[in-house]
Protein backbone atom coordinates (compact mmCIF):
# COMPACT_ATOMS: atom_id res chain seq x y z
CA UNK A 1 0.00 0.00 0.00
CA UNK A 2 3.11 2.51 0.34
CA UNK A 3 3.53 3.07 -3.14
CA UNK A 4 -0.59 3.67 -2.99
CA UNK A 5 -0.02 5.82 -0.51
CA UNK A 6 2.54 8.02 -2.47
CA UNK A 7 0.50 8.06 -5.62
CA UNK A 8 -2.26 9.43 -4.20
CA UNK A 9 0.30 12.30 -1.85
CA UNK A 10 1.32 12.85 -5.17
CA UNK A 11 -2.27 13.83 -6.76
CA UNK A 12 -2.79 16.39 -4.02
CA UNK A 13 0.34 17.96 -4.56
CA UNK A 14 -0.45 18.44 -8.53
CA UNK A 15 -4.25 19.94 -7.52
CA UNK A 16 -2.43 22.25 -4.95
CA UNK A 17 0.83 23.09 -8.00
CA UNK A 18 -2.66 24.63 -9.56
CA UNK A 19 -3.93 26.63 -6.69
CA UNK A 20 -0.27 27.97 -5.95
CA UNK A 21 -0.18 29.10 -9.39
CA UNK A 22 -3.17 30.96 -9.90
CA UNK A 23 -2.72 32.11 -6.60
CA UNK A 24 0.59 33.52 -7.47
CA UNK A 25 -0.98 35.43 -11.09
CA UNK A 26 -1.63 38.79 -8.53
CA UNK A 27 0.49 40.40 -6.15
CA UNK A 28 -0.80 38.77 -2.85
CA UNK A 29 1.01 38.06 0.48
CA UNK A 30 2.79 35.14 0.86
CA UNK A 31 3.48 34.65 4.87
CA UNK A 32 -0.24 35.13 6.00
CA UNK A 33 -1.04 32.70 2.83
CA UNK A 34 1.51 30.11 4.04
CA UNK A 35 -0.09 31.08 7.51
CA UNK A 36 -3.55 30.23 6.03
CA UNK A 37 -2.84 26.65 5.33
CA UNK A 38 -1.06 26.20 8.49
CA UNK A 39 -3.94 27.43 10.70
CA UNK A 40 -5.85 24.50 8.34
CA UNK A 41 -3.35 21.61 8.65
CA UNK A 42 -2.95 22.31 12.55
CA UNK A 43 -6.62 22.20 13.13
CA UNK A 44 -7.57 19.35 11.04
CA UNK A 45 -5.02 16.91 12.31
CA UNK A 46 -6.45 17.93 16.00
CA UNK A 47 -9.42 17.25 15.43
CA UNK A 48 -8.80 14.27 13.37
CA UNK A 49 -6.40 13.15 16.48
CA UNK A 50 -9.27 14.07 18.83
CA UNK A 51 -11.77 11.90 17.36
CA UNK A 52 -9.07 8.88 17.50
CA UNK A 53 -9.25 9.69 21.19
CA UNK A 54 -5.65 9.36 20.40
CA UNK A 55 -4.09 13.05 21.27
CA UNK A 56 -1.22 11.97 23.61
CA UNK A 57 2.19 13.40 22.76
CA UNK A 58 5.81 12.64 23.93
CA UNK A 59 8.90 14.70 23.55
CA UNK A 60 10.23 12.79 20.37
CA UNK A 61 7.04 13.20 18.60
CA UNK A 62 7.04 17.07 19.41
CA UNK A 63 11.08 17.90 18.62
CA UNK A 64 10.62 15.69 14.80
CA UNK A 65 7.32 17.16 14.71
CA UNK A 66 9.09 20.76 14.90
CA UNK A 67 12.14 20.19 13.18
CA UNK A 68 9.62 18.86 10.03
CA UNK A 69 7.53 22.05 10.28
CA UNK A 70 10.60 24.55 10.84
CA UNK A 71 12.45 23.28 7.20
CA UNK A 72 9.39 22.58 5.32
CA UNK A 73 8.03 26.60 5.72
CA UNK A 74 11.63 27.91 5.34
CA UNK A 75 11.66 25.35 2.11
CA UNK A 76 8.50 26.47 0.82
CA UNK A 77 9.59 30.65 1.74
CA UNK A 78 13.43 29.82 0.21
CA UNK A 79 11.84 28.32 -2.79
CA UNK A 80 9.52 31.88 -3.44
CA UNK A 81 12.93 34.09 -2.98
CA UNK A 82 14.72 31.81 -5.42
CA UNK A 83 11.68 32.06 -8.27
CA UNK A 84 11.45 35.70 -7.74
CA UNK A 85 14.80 36.18 -9.48
CA UNK A 86 15.60 32.73 -11.06
CA UNK A 87 12.60 32.31 -12.69
CA UNK A 88 9.59 29.12 -12.05
CA UNK A 89 11.16 26.65 -14.48
CA UNK A 90 14.42 26.88 -12.74
CA UNK A 91 13.38 27.12 -9.12
CA UNK A 92 11.05 23.95 -10.12
CA UNK A 93 13.63 21.76 -11.44
CA UNK A 94 16.05 22.71 -8.79
CA UNK A 95 13.59 22.32 -5.86
CA UNK A 96 12.09 18.80 -7.48
CA UNK A 97 16.00 17.35 -7.49
CA UNK A 98 15.76 17.08 -3.70
CA UNK A 99 14.67 13.64 -4.67
CA UNK A 100 18.65 13.21 -4.90
CA UNK A 101 19.30 14.73 -1.80
CA UNK A 102 16.49 12.12 -0.19
CA UNK A 103 18.23 9.02 -1.58
CA UNK A 104 21.27 9.88 -0.05
CA UNK A 105 20.04 10.82 3.41
CA UNK A 106 18.23 7.90 3.48
CA UNK A 107 21.01 5.48 2.64
CA UNK A 108 23.19 7.26 5.52
CA UNK A 109 21.02 7.71 8.13
CA UNK A 110 18.31 5.36 7.37
CA UNK A 111 20.16 2.24 6.23
CA UNK A 112 17.83 2.25 3.22
CA UNK A 113 19.64 0.16 0.74
CA UNK A 114 20.39 1.26 -3.38
CA UNK A 115 20.06 -1.21 -5.91
CA UNK A 116 19.57 -1.18 -9.57
CA UNK A 117 15.99 -0.69 -9.44
CA UNK A 118 16.20 2.41 -7.31
CA UNK A 119 19.24 3.97 -9.21
CA UNK A 120 17.40 3.46 -12.83
CA UNK A 121 14.22 5.10 -11.17
CA UNK A 122 16.48 7.45 -9.89
CA UNK A 123 17.92 8.42 -13.28
CA UNK A 124 14.47 8.35 -14.97
CA UNK A 125 13.37 10.89 -12.48
CA UNK A 126 16.30 13.16 -12.87
CA UNK A 127 15.83 13.30 -16.29
CA UNK A 128 11.99 13.74 -16.45
CA UNK A 129 12.04 16.51 -14.23
CA UNK A 130 14.80 18.31 -16.45
CA UNK A 131 12.46 17.64 -19.67
CA UNK A 132 9.33 18.49 -17.84
CA UNK A 133 11.10 21.44 -16.16
CA UNK A 134 13.16 22.64 -19.00
CA UNK A 135 10.06 22.55 -21.82
CA UNK A 136 8.65 26.18 -21.42
CA UNK A 137 10.04 29.34 -23.86
CA UNK A 138 11.20 32.40 -22.01
CA UNK A 139 12.35 32.27 -18.50
CA UNK A 140 15.24 33.70 -16.39
CA UNK A 141 17.01 30.50 -17.24
CA UNK A 142 20.06 32.98 -18.41
CA UNK A 143 22.42 35.28 -16.12
CA UNK A 144 21.25 33.61 -12.79
CA UNK A 145 22.77 34.66 -9.95
CA UNK A 146 24.80 32.13 -7.67
CA UNK A 147 23.56 33.56 -4.58
CA UNK A 148 20.10 32.44 -5.95
CA UNK A 149 21.08 29.27 -6.89
CA UNK A 150 22.21 28.51 -3.87
CA UNK A 151 19.36 29.55 -2.26
CA UNK A 152 17.29 27.04 -4.12
CA UNK A 153 19.69 23.84 -3.74
CA UNK A 154 19.26 24.74 0.53
CA UNK A 155 15.26 25.07 -0.49
CA UNK A 156 15.73 21.86 -2.26
CA UNK A 157 17.86 20.03 0.84
CA UNK A 158 15.45 21.15 3.35
CA UNK A 159 12.68 19.75 1.53
CA UNK A 160 14.65 16.48 1.42
CA UNK A 161 15.23 16.50 5.00
CA UNK A 162 11.33 16.64 5.62
CA UNK A 163 10.86 13.99 3.89
CA UNK A 164 13.30 12.01 6.09
CA UNK A 165 12.44 13.69 9.22
CA UNK A 166 8.68 11.97 8.64
CA UNK A 167 10.30 8.18 8.46
CA UNK A 168 12.28 9.14 11.59
CA UNK A 169 9.26 9.82 13.42
CA UNK A 170 7.95 6.51 12.52
CA UNK A 171 10.91 4.87 13.35
CA UNK A 172 10.73 6.34 17.10
CA UNK A 173 7.08 5.86 17.48
CA UNK A 174 5.55 9.25 16.97
CA UNK A 175 1.82 10.02 17.24
CA UNK A 176 0.96 11.02 13.75
CA UNK A 177 -1.86 13.05 14.47
CA UNK A 178 0.68 15.49 17.25
CA UNK A 179 3.64 14.95 14.84
CA UNK A 180 1.28 16.13 11.64
CA UNK A 181 -0.71 19.35 13.90
CA UNK A 182 2.93 20.47 15.27
CA UNK A 183 4.30 20.62 11.53
CA UNK A 184 1.43 22.99 10.50
CA UNK A 185 1.64 25.16 13.86
CA UNK A 186 5.22 26.24 12.72
CA UNK A 187 3.81 27.25 8.93
CA UNK A 188 1.62 29.65 11.10
CA UNK A 189 4.06 30.85 13.26
CA UNK A 190 7.19 30.91 9.99
CA UNK A 191 4.44 32.30 7.85
CA UNK A 192 3.76 35.55 9.89
CA UNK A 193 7.42 36.60 10.86
CA UNK A 194 7.71 36.84 7.26
CA UNK A 195 4.91 38.62 6.37
CA UNK A 196 6.14 40.83 9.37
CA UNK A 197 9.85 41.40 7.90
CA UNK A 198 9.14 40.80 4.48
CA UNK A 199 5.56 41.94 3.85
CA UNK A 200 4.52 44.96 6.33
CA UNK A 201 2.47 46.42 3.37
CA UNK A 202 0.43 43.62 2.35
CA UNK A 203 -2.79 43.06 4.59
CA UNK A 204 -4.75 39.99 4.63
CA UNK A 205 -7.22 39.86 1.87
CA UNK A 206 -10.46 37.53 1.36
CA UNK A 207 -8.66 35.79 -1.69
CA UNK A 208 -5.89 34.80 0.44
CA UNK A 209 -8.02 33.26 3.11
CA UNK A 210 -10.43 31.15 0.48
CA UNK A 211 -6.74 29.99 -0.72
CA UNK A 212 -5.39 29.49 2.09
CA UNK A 213 -8.42 27.73 3.25
CA UNK A 214 -8.51 25.15 -0.33
CA UNK A 215 -4.95 24.63 -0.42
CA UNK A 216 -5.02 24.01 3.39
CA UNK A 217 -7.47 20.97 3.21
CA UNK A 218 -5.00 20.19 -0.13
CA UNK A 219 -1.63 20.12 1.85
CA UNK A 220 -3.42 17.73 4.65
CA UNK A 221 -4.21 15.16 2.11
CA UNK A 222 0.06 15.64 0.79
CA UNK A 223 0.96 15.03 4.37
CA UNK A 224 -1.36 12.67 5.74
CA UNK A 225 -0.61 10.39 2.47
CA UNK A 226 3.05 11.21 3.16
CA UNK A 227 3.14 10.16 6.34
CA UNK A 228 1.33 6.72 5.71
CA UNK A 229 3.68 6.28 2.97
CA UNK A 230 6.86 6.09 5.25
CA UNK A 231 5.23 4.51 7.35
CA UNK A 232 4.99 1.25 5.39
CA UNK A 233 7.80 1.79 2.96
CA UNK A 234 11.35 3.38 2.20
CA UNK A 235 11.42 6.77 2.81
CA UNK A 236 13.64 7.48 -0.52
CA UNK A 237 10.83 5.41 -2.67
CA UNK A 238 7.73 7.36 -0.76
CA UNK A 239 9.50 11.26 -1.09
CA UNK A 240 10.79 11.00 -4.45
CA UNK A 241 7.34 9.07 -6.35
CA UNK A 242 5.43 12.16 -4.11
CA UNK A 243 7.64 14.39 -6.11
CA UNK A 244 6.15 13.68 -9.23
CA UNK A 245 3.13 16.01 -9.13
CA UNK A 246 3.67 17.28 -12.48
CA UNK A 247 1.83 14.37 -13.95
CA UNK A 248 -1.32 15.90 -12.09
CA UNK A 249 -0.28 19.63 -12.58
CA UNK A 250 0.40 19.38 -16.36
CA UNK A 251 -3.02 17.85 -17.66
CA UNK A 252 -4.60 20.28 -15.23
CA UNK A 253 -3.21 22.96 -16.42
CA UNK A 254 -3.82 22.19 -19.98
CA UNK A 255 -7.83 21.68 -19.43
CA UNK A 256 -8.48 24.61 -16.48
CA UNK A 257 -5.86 27.28 -18.00
CA UNK A 258 -4.95 26.28 -21.00
CA UNK A 259 -1.30 25.60 -21.00
CA UNK A 260 0.27 23.42 -23.84
CA UNK A 261 1.46 20.03 -22.92
CA UNK A 262 4.64 19.79 -25.36
CA UNK A 263 6.65 17.06 -26.28
CA UNK A 264 9.29 17.22 -23.91
CA UNK A 265 6.33 17.34 -21.16
CA UNK A 266 5.11 14.25 -22.69
CA UNK A 267 8.32 12.43 -22.82
CA UNK A 268 9.11 13.46 -18.95
CA UNK A 269 5.73 12.11 -18.08
CA UNK A 270 6.11 9.14 -19.29
CA UNK A 271 9.73 8.93 -17.62
CA UNK A 272 8.10 9.47 -14.70
CA UNK A 273 5.40 7.20 -14.66
CA UNK A 274 7.96 4.20 -15.51
CA UNK A 275 10.42 5.71 -12.49
CA UNK A 276 7.08 5.13 -9.93
CA UNK A 277 6.62 1.67 -11.74
CA UNK A 278 10.48 0.43 -10.77
CA UNK A 279 10.12 2.10 -7.95
CA UNK A 280 7.22 -0.23 -6.82
CA UNK A 281 8.77 -3.31 -7.33
CA UNK A 282 12.33 -2.44 -5.88
CA UNK A 283 12.78 -4.11 -2.80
Amino acid sequence: MGIAYAIFSLGFAGVNDIVFKRYGRKSRPIGFFLASIGVVWTSFFLIIGSLKGNLEANFETVLVGSVAGIISALANILLVEGMKRAGASIAATIYRLNIVFVVILAFLFLHESINFLKISGLMMAFIAIILFSTSGTGGKSNDIALKFILVLLLASFLRACMGISYKVASSCGANDEIFLAVNGSWWVIIGCIYSLLRERGMEMSGSTLKYGLFSGILVCGIVMFLKLAVNSMDASVAVSVSQFSFLVTAPLAAFLMKERISLKMGMGMTLAALCIILFSIAK
